[in-house]
């Protein structure tokens, strides 16, 4: 091979210098390269050659090495599958901070005074934990709540119990009557399931009409119902509860009818604690309905009458509802257990309270008070498609847990407990994030293969190669399984976002594909056809246009040469590839 010595640095100058640009040869001249590459001589640094990239260095070493890349490509394959079957689905990406919620109930008490001794206090000491970057208090009527915001990647129990020993030392300073509890292990984006319990009784047996609906529009229950000094239109008489009622659904064949108040009944007690054991599940938070309670409505003129104040009064209800334990009785070679039982299971076990004895006659809380059954105070309502009131059920998940998972296994819970609902009692999905997480899976699926199948079109139609079709048929997959890989490592959540930029990164995949397989054929075709002496070659270093002109009289014109002209002919075309692919590759 001739080779021209470089004047300035003594190196062996190339005859067609890699990035030169069109006509830029001179004949004879002894400087046949304007920009010298780096370490050549000359100014470096001023060229960037990108067949010297890191890119082109792992191109060539996979060209080089195709059986470890053919492993390597096995090996992402079953990485990328097992890391799909462990990464937790979503369809909303969890960016909340690591908080703890501090929840104080101190009934009856107005906000300045709960702010004062309740939610100073608290925040005060949750100020010096580790790691807490924030701390918030709001103070309402009857209630305090204090978020302790942590630093990021602070795992989320660790917090929890760091708050938990602030509060044991800070519980006996809090006043006698506020109740504090920590919120639960979730965060903003848990609510993953929402229910609603109905009860269908649709017409009235006495006169063939709908029933009227519980709640909107009905009159205030009378006194004798149960529903006076409450304020809320409560009936636990009525024939004719139902929250939902529908015209035209018929009589129920039998059962009864639930009202508000039972159904709430049925959530707290029964379905409550059922699907709070589904495996991911934090709470499972009671809404709406009726929360039953005894009242005791006292009448103050035979509490003057009796002399009888209203301490004593609220005195004998707490001291009511206890038991007593004694100890055993041995007779006739058999034990009996000595106790008292007092626990209140109904009215008239209230109505029998001695509240004082005058002259062995004793006052009972039914001589000055007038005990119902009525509905807890509220502060809000649930209605259902505006139809009328329905207690709702909202379930919480644990953060990091797999959301479509935790979904699956609420539905399966709920339907193997149907069949011990009461009849007529239906549960009704109102909120439900599967079909949002189902939806982005399968819009990414249909996406991968779709621009598989259109790249592989586009590479038999015009370029008549089945086999380049293969480069873009393999390379997508294995692209969005090795993102896959990345994300089940770094804890990410494949959600809307996460789903939506592999699908933008397929687009770019699919460009790169296609142009990397031209140029390999544009190679190819040069390298095939062959050229006289002296002629210009249209393969001559990266960028050259067609017309850039080589060194009159050079015997080597063409960098790559043609079979038989000098090397193997498998090792000139792997040279062509290879070139292909650095080109494209580091740009």
């Amino acid at each position: 091979m001739i080779e021209n010595k470089n004047s300035y640095s003594g190196e062996p100058s190339p005859v067609c210098g890699r990035g030169q640009g069109e006509g830029t040869s001179v004949a004879g001249s002894p400087h046949p390269d304007p920009l010298p590459r780096a370490g050549e001589g000359g100014i470096s640094g001023l060229v960037h050659d990108p067949t010297q990239t890191f890119i082109a260095r792992v191109i060539g070493w996979s060209a080089g090495n195709p059986l470890l890349v053919s492993v390597f490509a096995v090996l992402i394959l079953a990485g990328g599958i097992l890391a799909i079957g462990h990464t937790p689905l979503d369809a909303i990406p969890d960016l909340s901070d690591t908080q703890v919620i501090i929840r104080t109930d101190y009934e009856g008490q107005s906000p300045q005074l709960i702010e004062d001794t309740v939610t100073y206090p608290l925040s005060s000491a949750m100020l010096g934990l580790p790691r807490a970057k924030v701390v918030r208090g709001f103070s309402m009527f009857g209630a305090s709540f204090v978020y302790v915001i942590f630093q990021d990647g602070t795992d989320v129990y660790w917090a929890r119990s760091r708050v938990l020993e602030a509060l044991s030392r800070i519980q006996s300073g809090l006043p006698a009557g506020a109740n504090t509890q920590i919120g639960p292990d979730a965060t903003g984006v848990g609510w993953v399931y929402q229910y609603a319990l109905v009860s269908r009784c649709a017409v009235d047996k006495r006169v063939g009409e709908p029933s009227p609906v519980y709640g909107r529009g009905a009159e205030p229950a009378p006194a004798q119902a149960g529903g006076e000094g409450t304020g809320q239109r409560f009936r636990s008489d009525s024939p004719h509860p139902n929250p939902l009622p529908h015209a035209g659904e018929g009589v129920i064949s039998s059962g009864k009818c639930l009202d508000l108040a039972q159904l709430r009944a049925l959530q707290d007690w029964f379905l409550r604690f059922e699907l709070a054991t589904v495996p991911g599940v934090s709470e499972v938070a009671s809404v709406g309905g009726f929360v039953k309670e005894y009242q005791v409505l006292a009448d103050p003129v035979k509490l003057r009458a009796y002399n009888i104040p209203l301490s004593r009064l609220a005195e004998a209800l707490q001291s009511s509802s206890r038991e007593a334990g004694g100890r055993v009785i041995e007779q006739g070679e058999t034990e009996f257990v000595v106790r008292s039982r007092g626990y209140v299971t109904s009215v008239g076990d209230l109505e029998k309270i001695v509240l004082k004895s005058e002259e062995g006659t004793p006052v009972k809380l039914a001589d000055v008070a007038r005990i119902i059954e009525g509905p807890e105070l509220r502060r809000g309502v649930t209605e259902l498609n505006g139809e009328g009131e329905a207690p709702a059920g909202i379930i919480i998940m644990r953060p990091g847990g797999n959301a479509l998972t935790v979904i699956t296994a609420i539905k399966a819970k709920i339907e193997s407990l149907k069949p011990g609902l009461p009849e007529g009692v239906e549960i009704v999905p109102v909120y439900d994030r599967a079909p949002l997480i189902e939806g982005a899976v399968s819009y990414l699926t249909h996406k991968l293969v779709e621009e598989a199948v259109v790249v592989a079109l586009v590479c038999l139609i015009f370029l008549l190669h089945a086999r380049s079709s293969f480069v873009a048929i393999v390379t997508l997959p294995l692209g969005v399984l090795a993102a896959f890989i990345v994300m089940q490592a770094q804890g990410i959540t494949a959600n809307i976002m996460s789903l939506g930029g592999i699908a933008i990164a397929i687009g770019a995949m699919v460009d790169a594909s296609i142009v990397m397989v031209e140029n390999a054929h544009r190679k190819l075709s040069a390298f095939s056809s062959p050229l006289a002496v002296g002629e210009p070659s249209p393969v001559c270093g990266r960028g050259q246009g067609e017309g850039a002109s080589v060194v009159a009289g050079s015997p080597h014109p063409n960098p790559l040469p043609h079979a038989g002209e000098g090397g193997s002919s498998s090792g000139s075309k792997k040279d062509a590839i290879l070139q292909a692919a650095q080109e494209v590759g580091p740009g």
